[in-house]
């Protein structure tokens, strides 16, 4: 199991550099994408800031309740909400960033009992506090890749 330091560490870097490649996309390329069903960088922004304090949400409750039941949620829908509000990209590099701070504030200071505590996911499953810290890092590391896939499409 990893120390709440470096789960903390990866998620912080992992934000970081999130934060600065979208500030990279240039305006032309915030909405680009290769098909009807895919994510723009923006809805990939909006995405990633939205399961960020969802995330954050769950690991609060898996330390403050007893086996709480975690919800799932539509990261469609709310790709579809975000799309049609065309809301300005730094709403979303914004709201990562509080989230961030706060979830890197609780993330730290974890204890060997507070990694262990469980939750229940909607998918069927457990998840301990020291997935879910280790899940947020991973999410965003793969949301990089993404948009950085999407933004070569775009300069082809």
């Amino acid at each position: 199991m990893s120390n709440p330091e470096s789960l903390a560490e990866r998620y912080i870097s992992a934000a970081d550099a999130f934060i600065e490649c979208v500030r990279d996309v240039r305006n032309g390329q915030m909405d680009f994408r290769e098909g009807p069903d895919a994510w723009s960088p923006r809805d990939i922004a909006f995405h990633v800031a939205d399961v960020d304090s969802m995330l954050g949400l769950r690991l609060r409750r898996i330390l403050g309740e007893d086996y709480p039941q975690l919800s799932g949620l539509d990261t469609q829908a709310s790709v579809r909400l975000y799309r049609r509000g065309r809301l300005h990209v730094e709403l979303a590099l914004d709201a990562l960033s509080a989230s961030c701070a706060l979830n890197t504030a609780l993330i730290e200071k974890l204890t060997p009992e507070d990694l262990t505590r469980k939750g229940r996911h909607a998918g069927g499953h457990d998840v301990t506090a020291a997935d879910l810290a280790a899940f947020m890092g991973m999410h965003i590391e793969a949301h990089i890749k993404q948009l950085k896939r999407v933004l070569k499409a775009a300069a082809r």
